[in-house]
């Protein structure tokens, strides 16, 4: 019987003696980690960058350094012998990656940073385990496949599945910058990208570590890697092009603003989005976008204002009033923020005394046309785990009141929004918009069902809108590019270009490509007006979406899961052997 249960049948059995100490296993899995997590931050948007002073964020100068930051952990799951040790290392050693991106949750939620840290430092960890028990029993496959298979499992566990799904920091997104590779998205969306990233560098583990057979599997990868880069069928054509004029309007509100303003504070932010929309439209705008939920009024939507009114008198409608008056002053359509609080009514809390209660809270956009509101409306389908909802936890409630005792959510967020319902598309003067907002940007099944809503009711979106508040970021600049970024991918994606409106920034133009056409600094206010290319497209992601990603789910699951049942064999082969 082989003295090494952990051996695959492509590689020889190292003999007892020459297994590494716990110590030794733990320290290489530390500097691993270190490794994947220094490169990682180099393939990003700089942590200490600002783009306070630049027209447009700059891109990653060391993006190529992402093709090799999977390397340390891959190499590692595939040689570890105390492989749980070795994920503990990795764990830890990826640590200044995580604080680095995540240390300005602090300000937001400062008991919140810890969990949030440690539970993505949990996986480039699982990884390495995840590798290093595939190979049990796929060993003979070799590296090429098995390594970007598992890890590509676990990033969609991750970024589309627990806890509302967190898609960022994915192995592919440095890629970005390098369009051959980047547009891969078309056809399998970033699952793909990462895929072929993080085959990059396991073909050449299968050239130190494979058998002949796994060798000519990594040559094989290799080509499906190059043909990726080279084939052109994977960009979406627009089925019709034309120009259109849109400005996003950058307010630059501090999020202490926004929690808690005084009535002056708010009177004085609302002139000034009113003043930038007056300016764009002067200066020939045909469609005006605001970030998400700018408008500081009770209600926005007609039933809203006419419950309101009937409780508080007209007066409470005064911000709605002096918003349609500047609209119908300067004419051009206008999609704005703002939150939508249905089934408004007053309710006796003591004698004399009445307070105002709702049935559902809503993060929406309207288009403001001709004058008025229009009826249709985009509810938020997907609030942000932990900022606006609080996954699996709101289910049990006194679970959920402790944990906001504790301070784990983010501070001055309402948790209890709710979801939208229905998939909405608005018709404007740039053609067929979707809006997806803020966080959703980053949430490429989100996207992509808004997009059939348009080709279900016949109308094919042409546009992509995204309206967000990234104020939460404080000074922390790279967490903005990092949320632009997110929002890059659904371009290439989908064949789409998008106009992004970003309180505090940024605020962008990207092209069908990915490319950031022109953006507005951060932390300033402003307006974004440019010449934007509309026209339907249709990509292969579009017609198959994320099968990519399950499909590398339930292989890389069917893997682990058979490394863990070889362990178990041998284990009990071994007992009953010894009896």
């Amino acid at each position: 019987m082989p003295s090494d249960a952990d051996a695959s049948p492509s590689e020889p059995v190292q003999p007892a003696e020459r297994r590494p100490s716990a110590r030794a296993s733990f320290g290489i899995g530390t500097g691993a980690g270190l490794a994947y997590g220094v490169l990682t931050l180099l393939a990003l948007p700089l942590a200490g960058a600002s783009f306070d002073a630049v027209d447009s964020p700059p891109a990653s100068p060391a993006w190529f350094l992402g093709l090799l930051a999977p390397l340390p952990i891959a190499w590692l799951g595939w040689t570890a012998r105390r492989r749980w040790l070795a994920g503990l290392g990795v764990a830890i050693g990826s640590l200044p990656l995580w604080v680095a991106h995540h240390a300005w949750v602090s300000s937001v939620s400062f008991a919140g940073v810890f969990p949030l840290i440690a539970y993505l430092a949990v996986w480039p960890g699982l990884a390495a385990v995840g590798i290093s028990l595939a190979r049990r029993r796929c060993g003979s496959i070799g590296p090429a496949v098995v390594v970007p298979t598992v890890w590509v499992a676990l990033e969609f566990l991750r970024g589309e599945i627990l806890f509302g799904g967190y898609a960022w920091f994915l192995a592919g997104h440095p890629a970005i910058e390098f369009l051959p590779l980047a547009r891969a998205a078309a056809a399998g969306g970033v699952p793909l990208v990462s895929w072929l990233v993080v085959a990059i560098g396991a073909v050449a583990l299968a050239a130190r570590y494979g058998s002949r057979s796994a060798r000519r599997i990594g040559w094989a990868v290799s080509a499906v890697v190059i043909a990726a880069m080279l084939s052109g069928w994977f960009r979406g054509s627009p089925e019709s092009t034309r120009t259109v004029r849109i400005a996003a309007i950058q307010t630059n509100v501090p999020q202490n603003n926004k929690q808690f303003p005084s009535p002056e504070q708010v009177a004085a932010d609302f002139a000034d989005l009113l003043r930038l929309a007056e300016r764009a439209a002067a200066e020939g705008a045909e469609l005006l976008v605001t970030p998400e939920t700018v408008f500081p009024g009770l209600a926005l939507d007609q039933d809203g204002a006419d419950r309101a009114a009937g409780i508080y008198g007209d007066s409470i409608n005064a911000y709605r009033d002096i918003l349609l008056g500047s609209h119908r002053e300067h004419g051009v359509p206008m999609l704005i923020g703002s939150l939508t609080r249905t089934g408004l009514e007053a309710v006796e809390t003591e004698p004399g005394v009445r307070t105002i209660e709702w049935d559902r809270i809503l993060n929406s956009v309207y288009l403001l046309e001709g004058g008025g509101v229009m009826p249709v409306r985009y509810d938020k389908l997907r609030p942000m785990a932990f900022g606006e909802t609080l996954p699996y936890i709101d289910a049990v409630p006194w679970l959920r009141d402790v944990v906001l005792r504790i301070g784990i959510g983010a501070s001055g967020m309402d948790f209890g929004l709710d979801r939208g319902t229905d998939r909405v598309v608005f018709g404007t003067p740039a053609g067929v918009v979707a809006a997806p907002i803020c966080f959703e940007s980053s949430m490429a099944p989100v996207v992509r069902g808004l997009l059939s809503a348009g080709t279900d009711a016949g109308t094919p979106v042409e546009l992509m809108v995204v309206m967000t508040n990234d104020g939460w970021f404080g000074r922390f600049d790279a967490g903005r590019a990092m949320h632009l970024l997110q929002a890059r991918w659904r371009c290439l994606e989908t064949g789409l270009p998008m106009v992004r409106c970003a309180n505090t920034g940024l605020s962008a133009i990207v092209e069908r490509d990915g490319s950031v056409a022109a953006s507005l600094p951060a932390r300033s206010e402003g307006v974004l007006l440019g010449e934007v290319g509309v026209g339907a497209a249709m990509t292969v992601y579009r017609r198959v979406g994320d099968a990519f990603g399950w499909i590398c789910l339930l292989l890389g699951a069917a893997a682990v899961g058979s490394g863990v049942g070889r362990r178990r064999a041998a284990r009990v082969s071994g007992s009953a052997g010894g009896v």
